[in-house]
């Protein structure tokens, strides 16, 4: 309401609310109240349950952006999303030089500490970006469309720079090559196998309502299939 009230989206109100009743406050505050309000028990069925919708949204985002627009842009959205991801890492790194000594766990030197910090300033996030732009009825815009594109892109180099990152470190049993490889992997099946797939069984006019239900199912198990792809491949690359 609050929010609403000074014409900012609901998920700024939504993310200020999840730091008031999070560790970083209630926690400290009142330990005793946040574990009656989440007991620990129910956590592990909160945290699947807010997964299972994280991914259907992110699901729906993707089917309302006009990858027209965004494919004769392509060379733009790249050169903005690297050109967004390099002056807040240089800010991190520079304050990574700042709080190594107070803040770096034991046994972690300046440099993966430094290339941490950096990354973890410079990445956007995908699904608040999304709703903020939902919200203010962006989404199908064009703007709307290349920001959601440089987002992509930054997730993706994200990710990449993550598997560095943790190599850099001395991290055990982690690959960048792989996980680079199979983020490659992973988004060319989409492209090339999944997307023809869908396009052809969504191709067909609908019957009767409960024959567009039915074909609901099989998208819907689809998505979690892909979420499932990629949680594996992120269990693989550190188990190598």
């Amino acid at each position: 309401m609050l929010c609403r009230r000074i014409h900012q989206p609901v998920v700024i109100g939504e993310l200020f609310a999840g730091v008031l009743l999070g560790p970083s406050l209630l926690g400290r505050v009142a330990p005793d109240l946040m574990r009656g309000i989440f007991p620990p028990s129910v956590l592990s069925g909160l945290s699947a349950l807010a997964q299972l919708g994280l991914i259907f949204y992110m699901f729906l985002v993707g089917l309302e952006v006009d990858l027209r627009s965004v494919s004769t842009r392509m060379r733009a959205a790249v050169g903005i999303s690297h050109a967004s991801i390099l002056l807040p890492a240089a800010l991190g790194g520079g304050l990574a030089l700042l709080i190594h000594a107070r803040f770096a766990p034991r046994g972690v030197g300046l440099l993966p500490f430094g290339l941490f910090l950096a990354l973890a300033m410079s990445i956007t996030a995908f699904p608040v970006l999304a709703r903020i732009l939902k919200a203010l009825g962006m989404s199908q815009s064009p703007t709307g469309s290349l920001a959601l594109a440089c987002a992509a892109i930054d997730d993706v180099t994200a990710w990449c720079l993550l598997a560095m990152v943790v190599a850099v470190s001395g991290a055990a049993g982690v690959s960048p090559m792989v996980t680079i490889g199979g983020s490659a992997a992973f988004i060319a099946v989409m492209i090339w196998g999944a997307r023809p797939l869908l396009a052809r069984w969504l191709s067909h006019p609908d019957g009767d309502e409960a024959e567009g239900t039915a074909r609901l199912m099989p998208i819907a198990l689809g998505v979690v299939a892909a979420a499932m792809a990629t949680e594996l491949g992120r269990l693989y690359a550190a188990g190598c």
